[in-house]
């Protein structure tokens, strides 16, 4: 046995059943935000925008701008657009922005610069999150919520392709490192 004292592992989830037998004076003490989930439309790191951004995926929310989903929390709910889909995985203000107001909270950067959770944006037509580069001559694999028939997909593009049909890389003005 070691000379350190044992400390109990204390979960979120214990800490919550035992706050609702606490006055209530004692709840916000106990009632912290967990360092893995950005408040909502504050800064945000890019490992929690791509958690968000597979949360849409994995469930594979379809395309219908008329609808909204919840985001991966399950508070607050988006369209159901591509920028609906990067307006959530930056967990920004809903219902969310549209492909002409993603330049308002975001700034244009060079290819080379893009990092997991930013956005290739092609004003007033489509948006894609940036989750990895798959060779280091250009390609890139992106997240988009696309049309009704397309669905959610992950896709491998190049810099070259989304150049010329008018793409712009653009880092979301809250997103930070990790």
């Amino acid at each position: 046995m070691t000379d350190q004292q044992e400390r109990p592992n204390i979960s979120r989830r214990r800490l919550i059943q035992v706050a609702t037998v606490l006055p209530a004076a004692a709840i916000p003490a106990l009632v912290v935000a967990s360092p893995a989930e950005a408040a909502y439309n504050g800064n945000i790191r890019r490992s929690e925008v791509l958690l968000r951004a597979r949360n849409w995926y994995n469930r594979d929310i379809s395309y219908n701008q008329g609808r909204r989903a919840s985001d991966r929390e399950g508070n607050h709910t988006y369209r159901q657009d591509c920028s609906g889909f990067a307006s959530m995985s930056w967990h920004s203000p809903t219902p969310g922005h549209s492909t002409r107001s993603i330049p308002n909270i975001s700034s244009v950067i060079d290819w080379a610069d893009l990092k997991p959770g930013d956005v290739i944006n092609k004003y007033d037509y489509h948006c894609m999150i940036f989750e990895k580069w798959t060779t280091p001559s250009g390609s890139m694999r992106l997240y988009e919520l696309t049309t009704a028939v397309m669905g959610m997909r992950c896709k491998t593009y190049t810099i070259s392709n989304l150049r010329a049909a008018g793409y712009l890389p653009r880092k979301y003005h809250k997103i930070v490192s990790g």
